[in-house]
């Protein structure tokens, strides 16, 4: 009782009773509050960190009230504690991230294109990481038969793949990739057999609109894939022109497996290993089925990716290419990855972008929402002067795909060509970002600042690209032109030099060679390599409208050339438009 009498006559009851009420009290009204705002998901983490919090600074509470016996103060002392620990967790919880961006996430996503969805990689359940491959795969090919659906914006597989192992709340992801749903699921492999698990949610109110779990064989996953689109198109309510296509493209399963690792390394970059393992795994899916289509098709194009990239020589690689993109049209000509392969060799290996143009339009007319019909056309339509459509072109990349590094690639391409430096640098530097060790980034970066007349910038940039990737001759003939339309005449002839010895060896490309001899002043041997250049299929024949050649515009040769290409590349053609 003697206990009890001091507690009560110190104010520690009291202060403790008020302690309570608030700290309950306040994390009701903080938590409805989250509710209202950020949804349930958000509001659980709340509910558990305020407790947390109550709880440890309740014995701090009461030792104050007991050792200072304050009486009316401590409980004040008290009170006001509580008070500022709700109001803390209040801001922390309901005032945006500096990484957030102003608008809350929620009225970001009213404005979103209800018919719009982005499909998480599948998680890797199989208990083996060596299986992941297995598990992106299926989400991508998943990714792929959505992206064929007439009214659907899909983000695309690099957009969405970005978001792999990081944990980021659904509504941020959606935001981010400007979606109103998210598709997430995992795949589980032993053996023979897989159980796949998908559920979509409704970014806006974090509600869970459909799920399911299938039991399958592996090759009986493409089955599957039709019956989630399916169940997508229903809860989305769209009308669909076409069926669904997604039966087995192959009855072989390791055919299978070899061609979803071959995609494994060629959705790694432009690296010349990574396309050399994807063509390697591609080639051993068409020994193992001669009518898998889609093997066929991306052989394909990781054959023309390694002349156009000048990993291996063109001429070495476009021959099988070509072969390998008519087996696919002829086994399946509604196949938009063959179709924008054949573009792609129609403006590499026969320098036609008028008949790009229609197959990459083609692919875009099977699958509108992949990026890789879009991607291609805006290259073709550059190649043909058009540089406005070509940006509009560019832009849909972006949309569907706005954290790859190409769409960024691609409006940079425009910008340089239109002569917009800040634009394209602006593109550049982001990019460059995305992926800070990047030689060729570096060097286009340099590129940029050369061309606003900035030399100490484009000269500390050049460096780093050296130092980045050395020996590399289209990097030694990018600083070479560089230096040389910085009048640094002397170190531009010896990285030219170091660049022409590896010509032995290495395929070194004659279009950037001619760029050095045209700032060097030298138009007739730049010329010349221009028109060896088109002997070797070189890709910087894409990009005779690059500023760089503005001074050999209305040269007769070059003129000549450019009309035996039937490009708009001479003096006549206009670079705004």
């Amino acid at each position: 009782m003697d206990i009890l009498e001091e507690l009560t006559r110190r104010g520690v009851i009291r202060a403790a009773a008020m302690y309570v009420a608030i700290a309950w009290g306040g994390t009701e009204i903080l938590v409805f509050l989250i509710e209202a705002l950020q949804g349930e998901q958000a509001a659980g983490p709340v509910r558990k960190y305020l407790a947390i919090l109550f709880i440890a600074g309740f014995p701090v509470a009461m030792y104050l009230a007991w050792t200072r016996d304050l009486g009316m103060r401590a409980r004040r002392v008290v009170a006001a504690g509580a008070m500022a620990a709700v109001l803390v967790a209040l801001l922390i919880w309901v005032i945006p991230n500096p990484s957030t961006p102003p608008d809350k996430i929620a009225l970001q996503l009213v404005d979103i294109n209800p018919k719009s969805i982005a499909v998480l990689p599948f998680v890797n359940m199989s208990g083996d990481d060596d299986n992941t491959y297995f598990s992106h795969g299926i989400s991508e090919e998943l990714l792929n038969v959505l992206a064929r659906i007439p009214g659907l914006k899909v983000s695309s597989r690099t957009s969405s793949f970005h978001f792999a192992g990081l944990d980021v709340p659904l509504g941020e992801i959606a935001a981010k990739l400007a979606v109103r749903h998210i598709l997430e699921g995992s795949v589980r492999r032993i053996g023979n057999n897989v159980r796949i698990t998908a559920q979509l949610i409704d970014a806006q109110t974090d509600k869970h609109l459909w799920s399911e779990t299938y039991d399958r064989e592996v090759l009986d996953s493409f089955a599957v894939q039709g019956e989630i689109a399916t169940q997508i198109v229903d809860e989305l309510q769209l009308n669909l022109v076409n069926p669904i296509r997604a039966g087995r493209p192959t009855e072989n399963e390791e055919a299978f497996d070899k061609y979803l690792r071959g995609w494994h390394f060629m959705r790694q970059g432009w690296g010349r290993d990574d396309f050399l393992s994807a063509r390697k795994f591609f080639r051993e899916a068409t020994d193992l089925d001669p009518g898998f289509a889609q093997a066929h098709a991306l052989l394909s194009l990781t054959e023309t990716s390694l002349g156009n990239f000048r990993h291996l020589a063109p001429k070495d690689v476009f021959p099988a290419a070509y072969e390998s993109v008519s087996i696919a049209l002829a086994l399946d000509d509604a196949l938009e990855e063959a179709h924008a392969a054949l573009g792609w060799l129609q403006l590499s290996y026969e320098f036609d972008w008028r008949k790009a143009e229609s197959e990459f339009r083609r692919a875009i007319e099977l699958a509108p929402g992949n990026f890789i019909g879009y991607n291609g056309l805006s290259f073709a339509l550059q190649t043909g002067g058009r540089l406005d459509e070509a940006l509009a072109a560019s832009n849909r990349v972006f949309e569907l795909d706005p954290m790859m590094v190409w769409s960024r690639n691609g409006q940079a391409e425009i910008y340089f060509k239109k002569h917009e430096y800040d634009a394209g640098l602006e593109q550049v530097l982001i990019m460059l970002e995305m992926q800070p060790d990047d030689a060729l980034l570096l060097a286009w970066v340099a590129s940029f600042y050369v061309a606003k007349g900035m030399r100490a910038e484009a000269l500390e940039y050049g460096r780093q690209a050296a130092r980045v990737g050395p020996g590399d001759p289209t990097i030694e003939l990018m600083l070479a032109g560089q230096h040389a339309q910085l009048g640094n005449e002397a170190e531009a002839r010896k990285l030219l030099e170091q660049a022409m010895a590896q010509r032995d060896s290495k395929f070194v490309s004659p279009g950037t060679i001619a760029i050095v001899y045209t700032h060097l002043g030298e138009y007739d041997e730049a010329i010349d390599w221009l028109y060896v250049a088109v002997d070797e299929f070189d890709s910087f024949i894409f990009n005779l409208n690059y500023p760089d050649f503005d001074a050999l515009r209305s040269e007769p040769r070059f003129v000549e050339l450019c009309d035996q290409l039937r490009m708009p590349c001479a003096a006549t053609w206009n670079k705004g438009g």
